[in-house]
């Protein structure tokens, strides 16, 4: 039989290297990462993510300001207001799990939403967001 320790302590560097090379990745927080906490937690949540996407935001306390919008924490959450011409949403993007009194402007240039947690799903929103207002 093989020695396999060289294959096993390989494997390992392996694994070390590449944790070390991916911790940017937690700027983006896990799925569900701020799932029931209090609206600090989740404007903390997206102030790292809108900085490691190269948005200038300027934190004052619980609010958060960036180029077309605001967020602010609230104890039951983060209200989320975005402004631009023909945003790229709808209605029903508003009623997806954690997400809580949407409104959607007739002439779509200003969204309100109350972010409940953080997930792939609020993530997403704001990507299409930060494309759109980049274009």
């Amino acid at each position: 039989m093989a020695d396999n320790s060289d294959d096993s302590r390989g494997l390992d560097h392996l694994m070390e290297q590449n944790e070390a090379e991916l911790s940017f990745l937690s700027a983006y927080g896990g799925v569900d990462s701020a799932k029931g906490e209090d609206g600090q937690a989740i404007l903390g949540a997206l102030l790292r993510f809108m900085r490691a996407g190269g948005l200038t935001c300027d934190q004052d306390g619980d609010e958060v300001n960036f180029d077309f919008g605001t967020a602010k924490a609230e104890s039951d959450g983060c209200v989320v207001i975005c402004k631009g011409s023909h945003l790229p949403l709808v209605s029903s993007d508003l009623h997806c799990p954690g997400f809580h009194d949407g409104v959607l402007s007739k002439r779509r240039d200003k969204v309100s939403v109350r972010f409940t947690s953080w997930t792939q799903e609020h993530r997403r929103f704001l990507e299409r967001l930060v494309e759109h207002h980049r274009a």
